[in-house]
């Protein structure tokens, strides 16, 4: 790990560089390629970019806070065993703090409806669940499909991004994002979370996606997480304000059983919240903010 607090901070892009990251170099043509990539992508749409990442890595390595750092929310549960995150970005070093404005930019933002489809992406200034993320030695991210409402800012989920931060990593070093078709046991995508690698993905129901194999020993998986949203529903259901576990673990006598009540519930939960969201009016098939698959 690096260390805790840096002495100096570099917040410029290289020499010639305009942007912190590579979207801006990518014309029309180029981004509706990656469009037809991504919405052909299986099993849900999403799209992998290496040398996304305008920076060297010794300067970002140099500024990422280490595991003492003061400000890491510490994750007890056993789904996300030793991830650490940070979604407060007044206190984030300030080359992060830059990072997360960019890709909060109307021309990120365009970027982004043009590669997948969706108009009027917002992107979150509270960083809810996003920021700094850092998972230690041992650690995992258990299968899982994220919240779709955010009931604080009243938006819908769309669309999630990952930038990497890990020189050299392979995937006998654990830590692979792995991507689920919805009920299936075995990954049907897995992405090496290498250094400047950026991942683009499809935020609903169905997009079932973690990592599985325990980070090894010795090493830590370090990214920037940021999600973006629309003010109005899609028009087929995309899930409701709770984030859904697949992989629980093993539990026996009375814990087994309160695991078992607590899956029926939230079950029902979201039974609910289905057929609560076919029975709005305002809802109509055709929707613009419905990515084209």
């Amino acid at each position: 790990m690096t260390q805790d607090l840096p002495r100096t901070v570099d917040t410029e892009p290289p020499a010639g560089a305009r942007s912190y990251f590579n979207h801006k170099s990518l014309d029309d043509m180029a981004r509706t390629a990656l469009r037809a990539r991504f919405a052909s992508a299986e099993p849900f749409p999403h799209l992998v970019l290496d040398d996304f990442l305008n920076l060297d890595r010794h300067t970002v390595l140099d500024q990422f806070p280490g595991d003492g750092w003061e400000h890491w929310k510490r994750f007890q549960d056993a789904y996300q065993h030793q991830k650490r995150a940070c979604g407060d970005i007044e206190v984030l070093p300030e080359l992060f703090r830059s990072m997360i404005y960019e890709l909060s930019s109307p021309s990120f933002l365009k970027f982004l409806e043009q590669v997948t489809g969706i108009s009027a992406l917002i992107p979150d200034p509270y960083l809810m669940g996003g920021g700094l993320h850092s998972s230690g030695p041992g650690g995992i991210l258990a299968p899982h499909a994220d919240f779709h409402m955010y009931g604080k800012l009243a938006l819908h989920r769309r669309i999630n991004v990952l930038v990497y931060f890990n020189p050299d990593w392979r995937a006998e070093n654990g830590g692979c994002l792995e991507l689920f078709h919805k009920g299936e046991k075995t990954p049907a995508a897995s992405v090496t979370p290498d250094f400047g690698r950026m991942v683009m993905f499809a935020t609903d129901d169905r997009s079932i996606h973690g990592f599985t194999t325990p980070i090894a020993q010795g090493r830590w998986r370090n990214s920037l997480a940021l999600y973006y949203y629309t003010s109005e529903d899609t028009d087929r259901f995309s899930g409701d304000g709770d984030t859904y576990w697949y992989k629980h673990g093993a539990h026996r006598g009375a814990r087994l059983a309160q695991l078992l009540a607590f899956k029926v519930l939230q079950h029902g939960a979201w039974t609910l919240s289905k057929y609560a969201h076919r029975l709005n009016p305002n809802l109509k098939p055709g929707s613009t903010f419905e990515p084209d698959r």
